[in-house]
């Protein structure tokens, strides 16, 4: 990344190595930076402390090599993570100010089971005024100015007795203009994991200082960038997962004049997912994006497994949340099942049929869902049933052997529906 400014482009190592010349204030206080005790570092999913779940005694060496402080400074304990279900965030006392430079800190170790180091993610952010039970946990994030971000190495690959674990600091730094959005809200600091072998961090640091009129005009001009492309998450179960994304994707690349701007699509599908489950996953799957619109599609697996009450309740929050954050909302109904191939018809028939319960049950309170809230509705349910009515065999085209999943053919049908809808959604953005 580089800045451009009056007297010409600024490089992020030039510009990092100018930052780290100033002198910071006394370090903002930050609850348990080496993760000793319970109770101030919450996990996103649900706003509650983490109480001790990811955190780990050091090994030895650690402290031996004096690579981590031992007590009573931050203590002989570090913050395991494995991705999305173990990331974790703080809110300090502390509130965003303007005209300020913030230099966020932390040690990143790669451990001697986990050779290369797997990722991980340090964020700032601020929490609003509403703030969501997670205190807007991906939300309201600050637009980094420098990001020094070296990797640690521990070569146990090439040398399988080494024990040394790899450690590197990273150090971002974040500047606020005159009256920056958020100005005076409480200051949140997120830690994320790679997703893959544990991602292991220790001592986090906050400080802060006052910016210089450059600092405050190479960022200024860093966040008046254009905007990115739309984003649109689609966000549902395996029918989602497994090709939706795709087809959508080609047919849009299709119909988008050159004049517009293809969005990003972001797969949110996962398969063997269900409404309730969903909502849980809402927040890190779908609004961490920052999303102009999003496609919820769920019911197949909560056909006869889930309550119907609890399925409409689960979509009715998922609605709430996402029109607070003012994105757009496409609801699908579920494609049908295929009576004669899934192995559940069997159970279904003496109340009418597998599908049939489907469509009464959960495409129909999507459908009322969409009328109550004014939403837009791509009812995939009654299009498949549409075309199945004028040719009896195409159901054996469009729907997969197993009586649920989609072929290639299927897959394009909801594309050729669902495309022109998102066209029309972003026409508005």
């Amino acid at each position: 990344m580089n800045l451009k400014t009056s007297k010409g482009v600024i490089s992020t190592a030039a510009l990092f190595a100018i930052l780290s010349t100033f002198t910071y204030a006394a370090p903002i206080t930050i609850s348990e930076p080496g993760f000793e005790a319970d109770g101030n570092w919450k996990t996103p999913k649900t706003g509650a402390s983490i109480k001790g779940l990811f955190l780990n005694d050091a090994l030895k060496n650690y402290t031996k090599a004096q690579l981590i402080d031992t007590p009573p400074d931050s203590g002989s304990k570090i913050a395991y993570n494995n991705g999305p279900d173990q990331n974790i965030y703080q809110v300090l006392d502390a509130s965003l100010a303007s005209k300020t430079t913030y230099r966020l800190r932390i040690l990143a170790i790669d451990p001697t089971f986990a050779n290369p180091f797997p990722g991980g993610e340090l964020r700032l952010g601020y929490v609003s005024e509403s703030p969501t039970p997670n205190d807007d946990f991906g939300l309201n994030l600050l637009k980094p100015t420098t990001i020094e971000k070296p990797i640690p190495f521990n070569d146990h690959e090439n040398d399988p007795e080494n024990t040394t674990d790899g450690i590197a600091t990273w150090t971002l730094t974040f500047t606020t203009g005159e009256l920056p959005a958020g100005l005076d809200q409480k200051l949140r600091i997120e830690i994320l994991g790679g997703g893959k072998t544990q991602s292991i961090f220790d001592n986090i640091r906050l400080d802060a200082r006052a910016a210089t009129s450059q600092e405050i005009e190479a960022a200024t001009k860093l966040l008046q960038t254009p905007k990115d492309k739309p984003i649109l998450v689609m966000f549902g179960d395996s029918t989602t997962e497994g090709g939706m994304t795709q087809a959508v994707q080609k047919e849009l690349n299709q119909l988008i004049s050159s004049e517009q701007q293809p969005p990003k699509i972001i797969n949110a599908g996962r398969g063997g997912d269900y409404a309730v489950a969903a909502l849980k996953r809402l927040e890190e799957d779908v609004l961490t994006h920052k999303p102009d619109i999003v496609t919820i599609s769920f019911g197949l697996n909560d056909t006869g497994l889930r309550k119907p009450d609890d399925y409409q309740e689960s979509l009715e929050k998922m609605i709430q949340t996402l029109k607070e954050a003012q994105i757009q909302i496409l609801l699908l109904t579920s494609t049908p099942f295929n009576n004669k191939q899934h192995s559940w018809a069997e159970k279904f028939e003496e109340i009418g049929g597998l599908d049939e319960y489907l469509n009464k049950e959960y495409c129909e309170r999507i459908r009322s869902l969409a009328e109550k809230n004014d939403i837009f509705l791509c009812d995939l349910h009654a299009i498949f049933k549409a075309e199945i009515n004028k040719d009896p065999d195409r159901i054996n085209k469009l729907i997969s052997g197993d009586g649920v999943h989609l072929t290639a053919e299927g897959y394009k049908l909801i594309a050729q529906h669902l495309a022109p809808s998102i066209i029309k959604r972003l026409a508005k953005e």
